[in-house]
């Protein structure tokens, strides 16, 4: 790796949007005032003024976290957050748009005592233009977040009682993720998406942007700092769409693909101008990749795809949802990779951009999946959709992810066995996914009891032997008869289609427990020596029934009183990685699998 491209990585590596980089920007990050609102009060006390507010808490570490200086874990259903910022003369006539890139669940901004917005959702980025709000010198933004225990939204493994228990951990309220200002002019670039096509040699890319004007727009391709296309036109709309062919270097080699053993990366600048005046610009990347099944396997770039997956909760000690730092997700995928996996199932999470962007640098095939609620109905129909939506547009671009999971083990529509609603709901999601992203694999209901409408057949054993693995896949013909213990595999009035079939969870191993309170599956291990025995075991008997294109092994780390990782949660390898990658590679190669 070049200079320059060290250079690069480690710039965008820092930047919260690494996938969607502007130069002129602001981190606001660090210290805020803060506030807990018990009685609802705040707008009285002139917490929306920045006034009055007695704590100070450092952004984006939530509240309950120890790295926030807080470290309060009792329920707080109302939070304040507020802080100046100064803004110069010259900076006035610009677009000032704020970013959030997550905040836990319901949030207001106030710019200068005015409200300038409002966002529901925990997960995905939000943005707003606060420039009308504005004046030279300093300004006050304001920020309220409610958070109450209603299960009927995305909570994924954020417990609504007040101690974690089994495998739900410590909630989190408020902004848990990067909060930064960027400048442009009055035309900006909402979203760019980013659609490759191997098979023609074609990239699709549909730009968004703020308005419908005519405007000038300028594309340049870069592969390992080498211009590859540049694209200069004109258009018209507040959407364009435009196709790039990206031809052979040679008349032997093809273009350049992304996959796990070769993370091939395309830089993108794009720059939109107006009568001649730059409005923006911005700087992304791509990966040529293509996922697809046939005849019951899964391809990758049209070659055959073993998936290696970890589960990966993304939970840390001292931080809780927020990674520790953009160096903390890269060590993640490091030792993912160095542990012999080629993929990760990011669980019940939409995780820091960071972490997908390591993963397109670094070479991980991930899959993207939406945290759960736990109450079907109405709301959580609606609170679902929307949120599960604007997660699959803000990760669209990262080559890295290869499958979207909707739903988990049939959280938040616990009847889907029998109950067609419910089994509409996890139909309608599949459908929502495709025609969100049509280049993507779906696992519509992850684990059992799944529908009819889905690419893979996602099932979770925790089978406490091999013979056990053995016995139960030797005939598929009768274990879709009966399905797991307790689950069936298949809810009532769908058969199974001859998707490609994937053990998503199994293992979850634990060594010797310390405390009372820990909790994993089956009886824990004694010693290093028997869970290295018991995890041999277990995988090569997944390998030898013949029955599965891949597996996902439960779990990347210990999180708090589950304690069933590999690593424990300050990332330590429990045993050395060299034999847990021989363990889960089977001492294969990638393309003997």
């Amino acid at each position: 790796m070049n200079i320059l491209k060290e250079k690069q990585v480690y710039q965008r590596g820092e930047y919260p949007r690494p996938d969607f980089i502007r130069d002129n920007w602001t981190d606001l990050n660090g210290t805020w005032r803060f506030a807990f609102d018990d009685d609802g009060t705040g707008c009285d006390k002139g917490y929306h003024r920045g006034e009055n507010l007695n704590l100070e808490i450092v952004v984006p570490f939530c509240y309950q976290s120890a790295k926030s200086g807080i470290g309060d874990t009792a329920y707080h259903e109302t939070v304040w957050y507020s802080r100046a910022v100064s803004i110069a003369e010259q900076e006035l006539w610009n677009t000032c748009l704020l970013h959030i890139g997550a905040s836990d669940y319901e949030t207001d901004i106030w710019v200068n005592g005015e409200h300038a917005g409002k966002h529901y959702g925990g997960y995905a980025q939000f943005t707003f233009d606060i420039r009308r709000y504005l004046k030279a010198g300093d300004n006050i933004i304001a920020i309220r977040v409610r958070d109450d225990l209603e299960c009927d939204r995305p909570r994924g493994k954020q417990y609504w009682k007040e101690e974690p228990d089994r495998c739900w951990y410590t909630g989190v309220t408020g902004i848990w993720q990067n909060v930064w200002m960027e400048l442009t002019k009055e035309v900006y670039l909402e979203q760019v998406k980013m659609i490759p096509d191997i098979d023609r040699r074609l990239l699709e890319m549909e730009l968004y942007f703020n308005k419908s004007e005519d405007i000038e727009l300028e594309i340049s391709i870069y592969y390992e700092g080498r211009l590859k296309k540049r694209i200069i036109t004109e258009v018209s709309g507040s959407y364009v769409r435009e196709g790039i062919l990206l031809e052979e270097e040679d008349k032997v080699d093809e273009i350049h693909y992304w996959s796990p053993e070769h993370p091939n990366l395309y830089d993108v600048s794009i720059c939109v101008g107006k009568n001649g005046v730059k409005q923006d610009e911005v700087s992304a990347y791509f990966g040529m990749r293509k996922i697809h099944i046939s005849g019951g396997h899964i391809f990758l770039n049209n070659k055959l795809f073993y998936q290696r997956l970890i589960l990966d909760q993304g939970y840390w000690e001292d931080t809780l949802l927020t990674p520790p730092s953009s160096d903390a997700l890269r060590r993640d995928v490091e030792l993912t990779k160095k542990m012999g996996f080629n993929g990760a199932r990011k669980h019940q999470k939409c995780e820091d951009p960071r972490y997908y962007y390591w993963a397109d640098v670094l070479g991980l095939a991930v899959w993207g999946e939406l945290p759960s609620g736990y109450m079907f109905q109405k709301r959580e129909i609606e609170n679902l959709t929307r949120e599960w939506g604007d997660f699959i547009n803000q990760a669209y671009n990262h080559p890295s992810i290869i499958t979207w999971v909707p739903l988990n083990e049939s959280w938040g529509v616990r009847n889907i066995l029998t109950d067609r609603r419910q089994q509409a709901l996890a139909k309608g999601l599949y459908h929502l996914t495709k025609a969100f992203d049509g280049t993507r694999l779906v696992s519509t209901n992850d684990g059992w009891e799944q529908v009819e409408e889905t690419d893979l057949l996602g099932l979770h054993d925790y089978a406490g032997s091999a013979e056990e693995i053995r016995k139960r896949y030797e005939d598929l013909e009768e274990f879709f008869k009966t399905g797991i213990p307790g689950r069936q595999a298949l809810s009532e009035g769908n058969e199974y289609q001859g998707q490609p079939i994937l053990l998503t969870e199994y293992g979850g191993i634990a060594l010797k427990k310390t405390k009372e309170a820990e909790w994993g599956y089956n009886e824990a291990a004694e010693t290093p020596e028997e869970f290295a025995d018991r995890l041999r075991a277990l995988t090569e008997a997944v390998r030898s029934t013949g029955v599965f294109q891949g597996f996902c092994y439960t779990q990347l780390t210990d999180v708090m009183q589950e304690v069933n990782g590999l690593l424990t949660a300050e990332r330590e390898p429990k045993i050395e990685c060299e034999k847990l990658a021989e363990i889960f590679t089977g001492g294969m190669r990638d393309n003997e699998e």
